[in-house]
């Protein structure tokens, strides 16, 4: 047989390997082949956690985000958006009870987290205003409209509102001192208000306020439909996120925190498994050589059927096979 028959029969014999009655056999041999070798090799034969940095480095930190991609992103969030405008799936649906009562139960134990935002809310400004606002109105409306003498006698409360409004007209600067002298007391004493209010929400967030408050976000919110929950983000409000996590993303993947986050995790991962036989590894994460299998026949097949169909595959056997053939050619010419 020449040569170029040789050649033939060679690349016909790969292309029928490949061919629609074939091909998932080849898939199968090829498959159980690479797992059988895998048995016989250890993770750490084949990778290691520098390596894995170093790729995660070059792709997740150092390769810059195409406008491509970040387009694609942006309109997949759009997209998740709007369908989510339009879903009538309701929360219990995607969130069960069951599950809920555990996340619940999960902040019930969360004490010392509790304590720390508790103690960072009351300490915040704002709480500071709104806590002096309610106790400025609650202690003025009582002692002009709503106190005990007003509740007890039958007109007082009338007579209460009026002699105010003739006190305003027979003495205008009277209330206002009276202003003055409740917020100085109140600016004196929100401090130790605020930690009683501390205090007491410390001694009330207990384990069972805790499930109540729970019962009655789920009453409030499980049968929502997505419709309903996505009902109250608005639009501009989604842009303005997609554009904050691009730029979120930009400058924390740069962080040593991040690097340092992740290459635990590395190097963790290379320390409980570098040891073990790659197949070993896979099947215990659920990859067993059915799984892999059915996945190859899923994704593989069609784009060989594509290959077969466009002429690629062949072209591609018949010059990698071709390369071969020609050296003894060459050989045969030196002789």
């Amino acid at each position: 047989m020449t040569r170029d028959a040789m050649l033939e029969a060679h690349v016909q014999y790969e292309l029928k390997r490949l061919n629609r009655r074939n091909v998932k056999r080849t898939i199968r041999e090829e498959i159980a082949a690479a797992l059988e070798w895998l048995e016989d090799v250890t993770l750490n034969d084949i990778a290691s956690a520098e390596g894995v940095m170093a790729a995660i480095k070059r792709n997740a930190i150092d390769r810059p985000l195409s406008d491509e991609m970040v387009d694609g992103i942006e309109e997949n969030v759009r997209q998740v958006y709007r369908h989510l405008r339009e879903d009538d799936t309701r929360a219990e649906e995607i969130v069960p009870r069951d599950i809920f009562d555990r996340v619940v139960e999960i902040f019930i134990g969360l004490k010392d987290l509790r304590r720390h935002v508790t103690h960072q809310f009351v300490s915040n400004s704002v709480y500071s205003m709104l806590i002096s606002d309610v106790l400025y109105h609650g202690i003025k409306d009582f002692v002009l409209t709503e106190n005990m003498l007003a509740k007890n006698i039958p007109g007082a409360s009338s007579l209460v509102r009026l002699g105010r409004k003739s006190l305003n007209v027979a003495a205008p600067k009277l209330e206002t001192g009276i202003d003055k002298q409740l917020i100085k007391f109140i600016n004196a004493n929100i401090q130790a208000t605020i930690t009683q209010s501390e205090t007491f929400l410390d001694n009330t967030l207990d384990a069972p306020t805790m499930r109540k408050l729970g019962d009655e976000i789920w009453n409030a919110n499980a049968a929502k439909t997505m419709a309903e929950v996505s009902g109250d983000i608005d639009a501009t409000a989604i842009e303005a996120s997609i554009d904050v996590a691009r730029h979120f993303w930009l400058h924390y993947r740069q962080t040593p925190f991040f690097h340092a986050i992740v290459e635990q995790v590395v190097e963790g991962f290379f320390e409980r498994y570098g040891e073990r036989n790659v197949r070993s590894l896979l099947e215990d994460m659920g990859i067993t050589q059915d799984v892999i299998i059915q996945e190859a026949y899923a994704f593989a097949i069609p784009v060989i059927e594509k290959g077969l169909e466009t002429g690629y595959l062949e072209r591609r056997i018949r010059k990698r096979l071709g390369a071969f053939y020609a050296q003894y050619g060459e050989q045969a010419e030196e002789k």
